[in-house]
Protein backbone atom coordinates (compact mmCIF):
# COMPACT_ATOMS: atom_id res chain seq x y z
CA UNK A 1 0.00 0.00 0.00
CA UNK A 2 2.98 2.92 1.10
CA UNK A 3 4.41 1.48 -1.81
CA UNK A 4 1.52 2.52 -4.49
CA UNK A 5 1.04 5.58 -2.36
CA UNK A 6 5.20 6.38 -3.36
CA UNK A 7 5.01 5.09 -6.72
CA UNK A 8 2.07 7.60 -7.95
CA UNK A 9 3.44 10.29 -5.73
CA UNK A 10 7.06 10.00 -7.96
CA UNK A 11 4.54 10.52 -10.98
CA UNK A 12 4.49 14.39 -10.95
CA UNK A 13 7.28 16.93 -9.26
CA UNK A 14 4.23 18.07 -7.48
CA UNK A 15 2.53 15.20 -6.22
CA UNK A 16 6.03 14.04 -5.33
CA UNK A 17 6.68 17.27 -3.29
CA UNK A 18 3.68 17.07 -1.44
CA UNK A 19 4.20 13.35 -0.78
CA UNK A 20 7.28 14.67 0.98
CA UNK A 21 5.94 16.89 2.84
CA UNK A 22 3.26 14.89 4.70
CA UNK A 23 6.69 12.23 5.57
CA UNK A 24 8.53 15.25 6.89
CA UNK A 25 5.34 16.60 8.65
CA UNK A 26 4.32 13.28 10.16
CA UNK A 27 8.08 12.26 11.06
CA UNK A 28 9.99 15.76 12.20
CA UNK A 29 6.80 18.66 13.31
CA UNK A 30 6.87 22.09 13.16
CA UNK A 31 10.27 23.49 12.65
CA UNK A 32 11.30 25.82 15.48
CA UNK A 33 12.61 29.04 15.08
CA UNK A 34 15.37 30.05 14.08
CA UNK A 35 15.73 26.61 11.67
CA UNK A 36 19.10 25.68 10.09
CA UNK A 37 18.87 23.51 6.95
CA UNK A 38 21.32 20.58 7.75
CA UNK A 39 22.45 17.81 5.14
CA UNK A 40 19.68 15.45 6.38
CA UNK A 41 16.76 17.89 5.42
CA UNK A 42 17.78 18.50 1.95
CA UNK A 43 16.76 16.51 -1.10
CA UNK A 44 18.57 16.63 -4.04
CA UNK A 45 16.47 16.43 -7.26
CA UNK A 46 16.99 16.50 -10.64
CA UNK A 47 14.93 19.31 -12.50
CA UNK A 48 13.01 18.59 -15.91
CA UNK A 49 15.83 19.89 -17.76
CA UNK A 50 18.13 18.02 -15.51
CA UNK A 51 16.12 14.97 -16.51
CA UNK A 52 16.26 15.68 -19.92
CA UNK A 53 19.74 16.40 -20.16
CA UNK A 54 20.99 12.97 -18.43
CA UNK A 55 18.53 11.60 -21.11
CA UNK A 56 20.53 12.95 -23.93
CA UNK A 57 24.09 12.08 -22.26
CA UNK A 58 22.84 8.62 -22.02
CA UNK A 59 21.79 8.70 -25.66
CA UNK A 60 25.49 10.20 -26.45
CA UNK A 61 26.74 7.19 -24.52
CA UNK A 62 25.20 4.38 -26.12
CA UNK A 63 25.79 5.89 -29.50
CA UNK A 64 30.09 6.36 -29.09
CA UNK A 65 29.58 2.80 -27.03
CA UNK A 66 28.00 1.19 -30.40
CA UNK A 67 30.17 3.17 -33.02
CA UNK A 68 33.48 2.92 -30.75
CA UNK A 69 34.11 6.54 -30.49
CA UNK A 70 35.72 7.59 -28.05
CA UNK A 71 35.91 11.13 -28.40
CA UNK A 72 32.16 10.98 -28.26
CA UNK A 73 32.66 8.74 -25.15
CA UNK A 74 34.67 11.09 -23.71
CA UNK A 75 32.73 14.42 -24.14
CA UNK A 76 29.98 12.60 -22.61
CA UNK A 77 31.84 11.24 -19.26
CA UNK A 78 32.59 14.86 -19.25
CA UNK A 79 29.61 16.31 -19.44
CA UNK A 80 28.58 13.83 -16.94
CA UNK A 81 30.94 15.02 -14.62
CA UNK A 82 30.29 18.41 -14.91
CA UNK A 83 26.16 17.89 -13.96
CA UNK A 84 26.98 16.04 -10.97
CA UNK A 85 29.31 18.68 -9.52
CA UNK A 86 26.56 21.29 -10.26
CA UNK A 87 24.40 18.95 -7.91
CA UNK A 88 26.80 19.09 -4.99
CA UNK A 89 27.02 22.86 -5.54
CA UNK A 90 23.62 23.13 -5.21
CA UNK A 91 23.46 21.36 -2.42
CA UNK A 92 26.55 23.46 -0.92
CA UNK A 93 24.53 26.83 -1.63
CA UNK A 94 21.67 25.88 0.15
CA UNK A 95 23.01 23.83 3.39
CA UNK A 96 23.91 25.56 6.93
CA UNK A 97 21.09 28.62 5.81
CA UNK A 98 19.00 29.46 8.82
CA UNK A 99 15.38 30.28 8.85
CA UNK A 100 15.68 32.85 10.86
CA UNK A 101 12.05 34.33 11.61
CA UNK A 102 9.03 34.55 10.06
CA UNK A 103 5.90 37.62 10.63
CA UNK A 104 3.05 38.72 8.81
CA UNK A 105 0.64 41.71 9.44
CA UNK A 106 -2.65 41.61 9.66
CA UNK A 107 -5.07 41.58 6.86
CA UNK A 108 -8.91 41.61 6.01
CA UNK A 109 -10.68 38.78 4.73
CA UNK A 110 -10.16 38.26 0.86
CA UNK A 111 -7.12 39.68 0.75
CA UNK A 112 -3.64 38.00 0.48
CA UNK A 113 -1.42 37.28 3.86
CA UNK A 114 1.66 38.06 3.28
CA UNK A 115 4.21 36.13 4.95
CA UNK A 116 7.79 37.42 5.21
CA UNK A 117 10.33 34.22 5.97
CA UNK A 118 13.87 35.70 7.52
CA UNK A 119 16.86 34.19 5.90
CA UNK A 120 20.13 34.73 7.62
CA UNK A 121 23.65 33.10 5.78
CA UNK A 122 26.19 32.83 9.15
CA UNK A 123 29.16 31.60 7.01
CA UNK A 124 31.20 34.07 5.07
CA UNK A 125 30.36 33.12 1.57
CA UNK A 126 27.63 34.17 -0.40
CA UNK A 127 24.78 32.18 -1.51
CA UNK A 128 23.08 32.71 -4.71
CA UNK A 129 19.53 32.39 -6.00
CA UNK A 130 17.88 31.31 -2.59
CA UNK A 131 14.22 30.49 -3.05
CA UNK A 132 10.84 30.33 -0.73
CA UNK A 133 8.25 29.15 -2.56
CA UNK A 134 4.47 26.77 -2.80
CA UNK A 135 3.24 25.38 -5.46
CA UNK A 136 2.74 28.95 -7.38
CA UNK A 137 3.83 31.49 -5.42
CA UNK A 138 7.70 31.81 -5.02
CA UNK A 139 10.87 34.50 -4.24
CA UNK A 140 14.36 34.48 -4.52
CA UNK A 141 17.31 36.66 -3.41
CA UNK A 142 20.87 36.46 -3.18
CA UNK A 143 22.17 36.01 0.63
CA UNK A 144 25.55 37.40 0.62
CA UNK A 145 28.05 36.62 3.26
CA UNK A 146 26.59 37.21 6.83
CA UNK A 147 23.85 38.88 5.16
CA UNK A 148 19.76 38.29 5.60
CA UNK A 149 16.90 38.61 3.81
CA UNK A 150 13.58 38.72 3.73
CA UNK A 151 11.37 36.59 1.53
CA UNK A 152 8.11 36.94 1.11
CA UNK A 153 5.10 34.20 0.81
CA UNK A 154 1.29 34.52 -0.23
CA UNK A 155 -1.77 32.82 1.19
CA UNK A 156 -5.16 33.42 -0.20
CA UNK A 157 -7.29 34.31 3.12
CA UNK A 158 -10.86 33.00 3.22
CA UNK A 159 -12.12 32.89 6.79
CA UNK A 160 -11.83 35.59 9.95
CA UNK A 161 -9.33 34.15 13.03
CA UNK A 162 -5.98 33.10 12.84
CA UNK A 163 -4.86 31.45 9.75
CA UNK A 164 -1.70 29.54 10.10
CA UNK A 165 1.04 29.52 7.63
CA UNK A 166 1.40 26.63 5.45
CA UNK A 167 4.17 24.13 4.87
CA UNK A 168 6.84 25.84 2.29
CA UNK A 169 9.78 25.03 0.32
CA UNK A 170 13.78 26.50 0.72
CA UNK A 171 15.27 25.62 -2.74
CA UNK A 172 17.76 26.28 -4.89
CA UNK A 173 18.62 25.50 -8.59
CA UNK A 174 22.10 27.27 -8.86
CA UNK A 175 24.45 26.96 -10.68
CA UNK A 176 22.79 25.58 -13.88
CA UNK A 177 19.28 24.99 -13.27
CA UNK A 178 20.17 20.89 -13.74
CA UNK A 179 19.18 19.81 -9.89
CA UNK A 180 17.10 21.31 -7.43
CA UNK A 181 18.53 21.45 -3.31
CA UNK A 182 15.42 21.98 -1.68
CA UNK A 183 14.18 21.52 2.26
CA UNK A 184 11.08 21.46 3.46
CA UNK A 185 9.88 24.06 6.64
CA UNK A 186 6.89 23.53 8.70
CA UNK A 187 6.55 26.96 10.37
CA UNK A 188 4.32 27.67 13.54
CA UNK A 189 3.67 31.13 11.81
CA UNK A 190 0.17 32.52 11.70
CA UNK A 191 -1.43 35.53 10.66
CA UNK A 192 -4.68 37.49 12.26
CA UNK A 193 -7.14 38.10 9.27
CA UNK A 194 -9.75 40.72 9.93
CA UNK A 195 -13.75 40.31 9.07
CA UNK A 196 -14.41 41.69 5.64
CA UNK A 197 -15.95 45.18 6.17
CA UNK A 198 -19.60 45.48 4.82
CA UNK A 199 -19.57 47.08 1.78
CA UNK A 200 -22.91 48.97 2.05
CA UNK A 201 -22.93 49.54 6.15
CA UNK A 202 -25.66 51.74 8.02
CA UNK A 203 -24.59 55.18 8.77
CA UNK A 204 -22.86 55.81 12.46
CA UNK A 205 -24.19 55.21 15.72
CA UNK A 206 -23.63 58.36 17.61
CA UNK A 207 -24.59 57.49 20.86
CA UNK A 208 -22.73 57.37 23.88
CA UNK A 209 -20.68 59.54 25.71
CA UNK A 210 -17.23 60.44 25.36
CA UNK A 211 -13.85 62.98 25.38
CA UNK A 212 -13.98 64.11 22.01
CA UNK A 213 -16.58 65.47 19.07
CA UNK A 214 -18.14 67.98 16.76
CA UNK A 215 -18.42 70.77 18.92
CA UNK A 216 -21.82 72.45 19.72
CA UNK A 217 -22.58 76.50 18.41
CA UNK A 218 -24.21 78.18 20.92
CA UNK A 219 -23.67 79.48 24.31
CA UNK A 220 -20.71 78.19 25.13
CA UNK A 221 -16.91 79.14 26.38
CA UNK A 222 -14.98 79.23 23.02
CA UNK A 223 -14.59 81.41 20.69
CA UNK A 224 -15.90 79.97 16.78
CA UNK A 225 -16.55 83.16 15.07
CA UNK A 226 -18.21 86.45 13.92
CA UNK A 227 -21.54 86.75 12.78
CA UNK A 228 -23.69 89.62 11.39
CA UNK A 229 -25.43 91.02 14.74
CA UNK A 230 -29.39 89.98 14.59
CA UNK A 231 -31.75 92.41 17.08
CA UNK A 232 -32.77 91.04 20.03
CA UNK A 233 -29.15 89.15 20.78
CA UNK A 234 -27.33 89.34 24.01
CA UNK A 235 -25.26 92.98 24.01
CA UNK A 236 -22.55 91.27 25.70
CA UNK A 237 -21.88 89.17 22.75
CA UNK A 238 -21.30 92.35 20.70
CA UNK A 239 -17.61 92.36 19.69
CA UNK A 240 -17.55 95.95 19.43
CA UNK A 241 -13.90 96.41 17.74
CA UNK A 242 -14.89 94.23 14.19
CA UNK A 243 -18.33 96.39 14.28
CA UNK A 244 -16.27 100.00 14.34
CA UNK A 245 -13.85 98.51 12.09
CA UNK A 246 -16.74 97.19 9.50
CA UNK A 247 -19.27 100.45 10.33
CA UNK A 248 -21.71 97.16 11.09
CA UNK A 249 -22.74 95.72 14.29
CA UNK A 250 -21.13 91.86 14.60
CA UNK A 251 -21.57 89.45 17.25
CA UNK A 252 -19.61 86.52 18.42
CA UNK A 253 -20.23 83.44 18.14
CA UNK A 254 -19.56 80.66 20.97
CA UNK A 255 -19.63 77.02 21.06
CA UNK A 256 -19.73 74.16 23.59
CA UNK A 257 -17.25 71.19 23.13
CA UNK A 258 -19.59 67.79 22.37
CA UNK A 259 -18.96 65.14 23.93
CA UNK A 260 -20.83 62.44 21.92
CA UNK A 261 -18.76 59.55 20.31
CA UNK A 262 -20.01 56.15 18.59
CA UNK A 263 -20.70 53.86 20.72
CA UNK A 264 -20.58 50.31 18.62
CA UNK A 265 -22.26 47.89 21.01
CA UNK A 266 -23.05 44.58 19.81
CA UNK A 267 -26.55 44.60 21.67
CA UNK A 268 -28.04 47.53 20.26
CA UNK A 269 -27.48 46.26 16.42
CA UNK A 270 -30.73 44.09 16.51
CA UNK A 271 -31.56 40.51 15.40
CA UNK A 272 -31.86 41.98 10.99
CA UNK A 273 -28.14 40.21 10.91
CA UNK A 274 -26.42 37.20 11.00
CA UNK A 275 -23.12 37.33 13.20
CA UNK A 276 -21.02 37.75 10.41
CA UNK A 277 -22.87 40.35 8.61
CA UNK A 278 -23.08 42.33 12.14
CA UNK A 279 -19.21 41.95 12.57
CA UNK A 280 -18.61 43.17 8.95
CA UNK A 281 -21.15 46.13 9.68
CA UNK A 282 -18.80 46.72 12.86
CA UNK A 283 -15.39 46.74 11.19
CA UNK A 284 -17.24 49.10 8.72
CA UNK A 285 -18.15 51.39 11.47
CA UNK A 286 -14.55 51.23 12.61
CA UNK A 287 -12.62 51.96 9.57
CA UNK A 288 -15.47 55.02 9.31
CA UNK A 289 -14.83 56.49 12.44
CA UNK A 290 -11.09 56.65 11.80
CA UNK A 291 -11.45 58.23 8.78
CA UNK A 292 -13.91 60.41 10.21
CA UNK A 293 -11.68 60.83 13.30
CA UNK A 294 -14.89 60.49 15.54
CA UNK A 295 -14.17 58.19 18.85
CA UNK A 296 -15.86 55.35 18.95
CA UNK A 297 -16.22 52.23 21.92
CA UNK A 298 -17.03 49.04 21.13
CA UNK A 299 -18.75 46.72 23.47
CA UNK A 300 -19.46 43.22 22.95
CA UNK A 301 -19.78 40.05 24.32
CA UNK A 302 -17.36 38.98 26.73
CA UNK A 303 -15.22 42.32 25.69
CA UNK A 304 -15.69 45.87 25.95
CA UNK A 305 -12.99 48.80 25.15
CA UNK A 306 -13.74 52.78 25.78
CA UNK A 307 -13.66 55.36 23.21
CA UNK A 308 -10.59 56.07 21.73
CA UNK A 309 -8.71 57.16 18.50
CA UNK A 310 -5.61 55.63 16.60
CA UNK A 311 -4.17 53.04 15.16
CA UNK A 312 -3.67 50.98 18.55
CA UNK A 313 -7.18 51.46 19.67
CA UNK A 314 -8.38 50.24 16.25
CA UNK A 315 -5.86 47.20 16.34
CA UNK A 316 -7.45 46.05 19.20
CA UNK A 317 -10.86 46.58 17.87
CA UNK A 318 -10.82 44.44 14.66
CA UNK A 319 -8.64 41.69 16.92
CA UNK A 320 -11.67 41.33 19.28
CA UNK A 321 -14.26 41.38 16.13
CA UNK A 322 -11.79 38.86 14.28
CA UNK A 323 -11.35 36.23 17.44
CA UNK A 324 -15.19 36.52 18.34
CA UNK A 325 -17.16 33.23 18.92
CA UNK A 326 -20.66 33.31 19.73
Amino acid sequence: MAATAGSEALTSPGRFDRWILERVRSRRGVSELPHTLHYRDILVMPTRFGAWFGVLLALMVVGGLNFNNNMTLMLGFLLASIALLTALLAYRNLAGTDVHGISARPVFCGEEAVFRVLLRNREDRARYAITACYDEDRDSADLGAQGTRALELRQQTGRRGWMEMEPFRVENRFPLGMFRAWSVVVPAARCLVYPAPASNPPPLPRTGRGEYGAARQGEGEHFHGLREYKPGGPLRQIAWRASARHEKLFSRQMENPSEEACELNWYLMGGGHNTEEKLAILVAWILRAERRQIPYSLEMPGAALPADLGEAHRDACLEILALFKQ
